[in-house]
């Protein structure tokens, strides 16, 4: 039996001889007491290391146990007894030691000090102390650095900041959110607390507002959420940012089947990369939720990787024992040489192999200082990832279907207002709680965007039925932008027009409607001209004066032509030596040349004396005169109803001073104004505000009513939208040129509202699908217009009509009618005159006469020949025929015997005189 023992153990002799021995490199670490969680992650650690190091070399792990209440004294000494063992490194400790002073003995004796956990960042000058230092847990600055982005991604500006005072990393932690407070001091507030105080003071102080990002341990986490639903902090309309990186994964369990605690949480994490690692921690096959155990692991794994790397081109040396004792603390004393380098190849040899990772490959600065990381946001309650945020600042969302499904509701913030929201008429008592209660356009767009989106709405109308106006005394919103601002309302819906100023406090969707502004104006009725209108281009008194004129002339030139020799004519123009003469310038012939003057008519007589000729010259310039000015105030008459509506465009409203114009105060249109720097603006906004009474209104409706009231002295600047639905329903409105700034409705939201991208796509979906036109047609046209729609004439000046000129007609019809009646009073006189001379009765001659009347092919009247008025009277006309015969026949006989006495006598054959002509006439 002994000869068996001492051959075994010969042969154990001879492998040993024949076999190297593997180097063991021994790995000191210091952890608290109550840190068994990290110190068994670190063990498990190396053992899987060895099981992949085979046969290169084996890590020794060398534990140093620190009390909670043990001092940098103490740590010192356990660090020192590290260093006597010959350790090739030193993991920890984790931040509670509140001290560098492993991080200086690293420095002085060469060994690498590798950290896991956030530490304070040390000042400029002692990290010169801490070149040998590798810290896995990120950097402090790039932590706070990646929150502020994710921040601005969600767009917050207004949030409660709610920290532990007693935490000294949380404010490096959080130090640019912290700085957002300078930029927007009235909107993030800093909130401290202690841990064990009365957390309801806290959220006492908070109510009411909705957004809190919380800096909270995760053991005190549920506690406190607690103690926030009893002032209404964990309503569906309210939003928690948690800053803690654990894993919170079932923590906020027994928070679930809390009816009152819909709050909408996210929270942060770093991005786990899929690894072959074993679990850590194992507890009932669930893997741990804990961090630094996690990050031990990969520190002891990145440490690995640098010893692999170096280990195939070098052999590395034992580190020297360091006491306490005989340590240098001026740096001469030598350094283990291979320390630097390790901790040199540390800041590469992560991206050898991030599959050894938990969290991905790292990368260090001089200071190592672990500046590259991924950070997960993800919702806690039902743990589903909701995007990646990167070192480089940029945030990635991540599209992942879920198989949770919850009841979304929308508060919708809107006004009253016809017609995109308004209050049915025959609302029951039973809908006057549901939104059934309310029709209109925005009625309409949020039923159909509900059915896109697959969510529940209610309606709010604002107090004060606002869009929203910003109080620089109180520095806040109100109407539908302040509930919005607030977080009383997911959306604000409603003619909501996107303003630079709006968009600085909210977020909006893509436009659901485009418009602009024009001017609307009071539609005076067309009003019916008199039938003497073509008698208003003179006063009444021109009129008298012209006619009395007419008269006055008249019987000037009847007078003066009585005394004018040379207008006296012969009667009988065959009759050489009449016994009298005749004035053809009756009273009549007199009126007819003056009236035909005026009227630049002409006449058949005309004067032949000088005199005369001078009078009627005169008139004739007087008459040319009075003709020429008629014309022209007639033309200018029948285009002053045009010239009325001279105003067209905003240049032409912002030019004059006779009208007045106003818009409603505060609105989109009143800055567009206000803000522009284009003339025209500044110069209609100039005159707005130095308008006395003041011309802004507080809502488009007031606008209408003052319009509808002044009666043409007061126009309106509106949007086109609410302008085209009043001018539909209201033929005393119109618009007035051309449409000008363009503007856009679009849906208010708050700051980085994760509903915002599906309502972007559900509103371009419904205009694919000729859903919004439709709507607009239903609500905006009205089908029961009556209205006589003008067009705008195409030429500068108007064509006239019957109602300018019909005056004219009815003074001609007038004329005519009196003509007539004159002419059938002679007719019938004439009749009479016929039936008396032919012996017929009134009714045979009437016939007689009219039938030859009729005859209008015949042009040639026989003269009657009844005997029994033939012999005894002659016409006029037969009188005057026999007369101018028998002075002929008398003429002849005459000359004749005076021939016959010259001829006997021998003379010639010659009437020596008129006289010799006169006595011979007066003998026969």
């Amino acid at each position: 039996m002994k000869f068996i023992v001492l051959l075994l153990c010969l042969a154990a002799v001879n492998c040993q001889m024949n076999f190297p021995e593997i180097p063991q490199i021994k790995i000191g670490a210091l952890f608290y007491d109550n840190e068994f969680e990290i110190e068994e992650a670190f063990v498990q650690s190396i053992e899987f290391v060895n099981t992949l190091s085979k046969d290169e070399f084996l890590l020794q792990p060398i534990v140093m146990r620190l009390n909670t209440y043990d001092s940098t004294m103490f740590i010192e000494k356990y660090a020192c007894d590290l260093l006597d063992m010959g350790v090739a490194a030193i993991f920890g400790p984790s931040s509670r030691a509140n001290s560098d002073v492993v991080a200086v003995l690293a420095n002085i004796t060469g060994i690498p000090n590798i950290l896991f956990d956030a530490i304070i960042e040390e000042p400029e000058e002692q990290k010169a102390g801490h070149q040998l230092t590798v810290n896995v847990y990120p950097a402090q600055q790039m932590i706070s650095k990646a929150y502020s982005d994710i921040i601005h991604n969600y767009g917050w500006r207004k949030f409660n900041l709610v920290y532990d005072i007693d935490d000294d990393t949380a404010p490096m932690r959080l130090q640019d959110i912290i700085q957002l407070r300078d930029l927007y001091i009235d909107a993030v507030r800093l909130r401290k607390y202690r841990k064990g105080d009365d957390y309801r003071n806290l959220w006492k102080s908070m109510k009411g507002d909705r957004r809190v990002i919380l800096d909270c341990p995760a053991d005190i986490l549920v506690e406190m959420l607690n103690a926030s639903i009893p002032f209404d902090m964990t309503g569906q309309f309210n939003h928690l940012f948690l800053t803690n990186l654990e894993n919170l994964e079932g923590i906020l369990e027994p928070l679930r089947h809390n009816e009152t605690f819909a709050l909408n949480i996210t929270a942060v994490r770093f991005k786990e990369r899929p690894t072959n690692l074993p679990n850590l921690n194992q507890v009932n096959n669930e893997p741990s939720q804990k961090l630094l155990p996690k990050l031990i692991h990969d520190a002891v794994m990145l440490y690995y990787l640098a010893l692999k790397n170096i280990t195939t081109h070098y052999i590395i040396e034992d580190p020297p024992r360091y006491t306490c004792e005989n340590l240098d603390f001026s740096g001469e004393m030598g350094r283990w040489p291979f320390g630097e380098y390790i901790r040199r190849i540390m800041g590469q040899a992560s991206f050898l192999n991030d599959s050894y990772f938990h969290y991905g490959s790292m990368q260090f600065d001089n200071y190592g200082h672990r500046t590259q990381f991924e950070m997960e946001i993800y919702e806690p309650m039902d743990n589903y990832s909701l995007a990646v945020c990167h070192t480089n600042g940029h945030i990635y969302n991540e599209h992942i279907s879920n198989n949770i499904t919850k009841k979304i509701v929308y508060k919708v913030a809107t006004r009253i207002g016809a017609p995109y929201f308004m209050e049915r008429e025959n609302a029951t008592d039973t809908e006057i709680m549901g939104s059934s209660r309310y029709t209109g356009y925005v009625v309409d767009l949020i039923d159909e965007l509900s059915k896109e989106m697959q969510f529940e709405y209610v309606f709010v109308p604002v107090p004060g039925n606002g869009y929203g106006k910003y109080n620089k005394e109180t520095k806040r919103w109100d109407g539908i932008i302040g509930e919005i601002i607030n977080n009383d309302a997911h959306m604000g819906l409603c003619d909501l027009t996107i303003t630079q100023a709006r968009k600085e406090v909210v977020d909006f969707s893509v436009p659901f409607m485009t418009l602009g502004i024009s001017i609307l104006a009071y539609k005076k009725p067309v009003e019916r001209k008199s039938w003497s209108a073509f008698l208003e281009p003179f006063q009444s008194e021109v009129w008298v004066y012209v006619m009395a004129s007419i008269f006055i002339i008249s019987f000037l030139y009847f007078a003066i032509s009585r005394i004018t020799v040379g207008d006296w004519e012969n009667p009988h123009p065959c009759n050489k030596n009449p016994d009298v003469v005749e004035n053809r310038w009756t009273i009549s012939n007199s009126i007819w040349i003056t009236i035909g003057s005026i009227m630049t008519a002409g006449c058949d007589i005309l004067p032949t004396h000088s005199t005369m000729r001078i009078f009627t010259t005169m008139f004739w310039i007087f008459a040319i005169i009075i003709n020429n000015s008629y014309t022209a105030n007639m033309a200018a008459f029948l285009t002053n109803s045009k010239m009325e509506g001279s105003i067209n465009s905003i240049a032409d409203l912002a030019g004059q001073n006779e009208v007045k114009f106003g818009t409603i105060e505060g609105g989109s249109t009143y800055s567009l104004f206000a803000e522009s720097n284009e003339t025209t603006y500044r110069l209609a906004f100039n005159r707005m505000q130095g308008s006395e009474p003041p011309v802004y209104t507080k809502d488009n409706n007031e606008g209408v009513e003052r319009v509808l009231k002044n009666n043409g002295s007061y126009m309106f600047l509106m949007e086109t939208t609410s302008l085209e639905y009043n001018t539909e329903r209201n033929c005393k409105l119109q618009m007035l040129g051309e449409t000008f700034g363009e503007k856009h409705y679009a849906i208010a939201v708050p700051f980085g509202a994760e509903y915002r991208h599906s309502l972007n796509v559900a509103i371009l979906r419904l205009a694919e699908k000729g859903i919004l036109p439709s709507l607009k047609q239903k609500w905006w046209k009205n089908t029961n217009n009556s209205c006589d729609h003008e067009e705008a004439p195409e030429k500068d000046t108007p064509d006239l009509t019957f109602d300018n000129v019909r005056g004219i007609f009815y003074t001609l019809y007038v004329g005519i009618f009196i003509a007539y009646i004159i002419g059938i009073t002679d007719f019938l006189l004439y009749t009479h005159h016929v039936a008396a001379e032919e012996g017929l009765t009134f009714k045979q001659a009437f016939l007689k006469e009219i039938k030859f009347v009729l005859n209008i092919w015949n042009n040639k009247k026989p003269v009657s020949k009844a005997p029994s008025t033939r012999s005894n009277s002659l016409t006029t006309s037969e009188k005057s025929s026999k007369s101018c015969s028998k002075s002929t026949k008398s003429l002849r006989s005459c000359r004749s015997l005076q021939k016959k006495k010259t001829i006997a006598n021998g003379d010639v054959p010659e009437v020596k005189s008129v006289k010799s002509l006169k006595s011979c006439l007066t003998k026969h």
